[in-house]
Parts: structure tokens; C-alpha cells; sequence
């Protein structure tokens, strides 16, 4: 567990760089996103688009503190049943 926990932190383990079960259906949302975004922006004027860049600044940063969020309560959790696997007899 020691040299799991340094190993993260040091940089060793990026658990978000491991490709995960919807991987494609991810990235093809995000080609449809960025498809839509690229349209909408061709519909506003300067001061929309600025509102619109502001709008995608706070959704990344939101998007970022509920990525945190669902780290910390995953480790948590591990953390949890890790416990109560070494209480069990």
C-alpha cells in the first residue's frame, strides 16, 4: 500500500491516463460537441462569443472540481473496503 500511495504520488500512476469501457463513445460526444460549438460560435457576434468562451471556461472548471470530487470519494471508498477486508476474520 506504502509504495502504491508514493507511486502516485510521485507521478508514477496516472490512473486517469487508463483507457476506460466507453473510451469511444466518449470521444465521438466530444467530436459532436466540438462540432456544435464550432457552429454555434459562427452564429454569434463578438460579444456572444466571449460569453460563450466564459461559458466553457466555468463548465472546465466545474467539469475539473467534480473529477476531484469523484477521485477523492473513490479512494475513499477503497480506502473503506480495504478496512473492513483486513477486520474480516
Amino acid at each position: 500500500m506504502k509504495n502504491t500511495l508514493k507511486n502516485l504520488w510521485n507521478g508514477n500512476i496516472e490512473p486517469w491516463s487508463e483507457k476506460w469501457e466507453r473510451a469511444e463513445e466518449a470521444e465521438n460526444l466530444s467530436v459532436l460537441l466540438e462540432r456544435h460549438k464550432r457552429a454555434l460560435a459562427e452564429q454569434l457576434n463578438a460579444k456572444g462569443r466571449e460569453t460563450l468562451e466564459k461559458y466553457e471556461d466555468c463548465y472546465e472548471e466545474l467539469e475539473s472540481i467534480g473529477c476531484e470530487s469523484a477521485f477523492i470519494k473513490g479512494f475513499c471508498l477503497a480506502a473503506k473496503l480495504l478496512a473492513e477486508a483486513l477486520e474480516a476474520p
